[in-house]
């Protein structure tokens, strides 16, 4: 049976090589919709894609309310589930998911088999987006595009500012490129 950190490792090794030719940064635990749920992994390139791990030890029992913070969050949403869930996992996940099957293959290393290829979510909020950057870049995102009177806000009101006077895309294409660039993160991340 797979654990989560071999399939973790698989799929941190295979997104490296299919990203290889672009900018890009994978990162673990991600904190998304105001910490309510965690992505296992982000890819932050043209897009920002979400990879939910179920290995054959966990449950599914969290999964409906992982789905829907990785709706309001991510460009394209995939599962990656050990052989145990196979078989029903498209009856919890939206068909707009990519579904990923984890196994030991005949020559005993894991491979990753892809049933069903994500597609865009055209779910994401902008709220659940400015939930991933920090005060200071909603500050800097709000100077740089001219809104005025944020200075003295908390994250409230500096999410508020944004959604009222950003266009989505805007928004959407800085928090993409924020995560990619972003300095002084988690160790791990450097």
């Amino acid at each position: 049976m797979l654990t989560d950190f071999d399939i973790r490792t698989k799929l941190i090794e295979r997104l490296h090589k299919d990203n290889s030719n672009k900018e890009y940064r994978i990162i673990e635990e991600l904190s998304i919709c105001d910490g309510v749920a965690r992505a296992d992994v982000v890819v932050a390139n043209g897009t920002l894609a979400g990879y939910e791990i179920k290995s054959d030890h966990d449950t599914l029992e969290r999964l409906p309310n992982q789905v829907d913070c990785y709706d309001k969050t991510f460009d394209k949403c995939t599962i990656i589930v050990g052989e145990k869930f196979a078989d029903r996992i498209q009856e919890y996940v939206p068909d707009h998911w990519g579904i990923e099957v984890a196994y030991i293959n005949r020559f005993g290393n894991i491979s990753i088999k892809r049933i069903r290829t994500s597609r865009i979510n055209k779910n994401v909020m902008g709220d659940t987006l400015l939930d991933l950057l920090w005060n200071p870049e909603i500050k800097s995102f709000l100077k740089d595009n001219k809104v005025r009177g944020y200075s003295n806000k908390d994250k409230a009101g500096l999410k508020e500012l944004t959604m009222n006077f950003i266009p989505f895309k805007v928004l959407k294409d800085y928090t993409r490129e924020t995560l990619k660039t972003r300095t002084g993160w988690r160790e791990d991340l450097l």
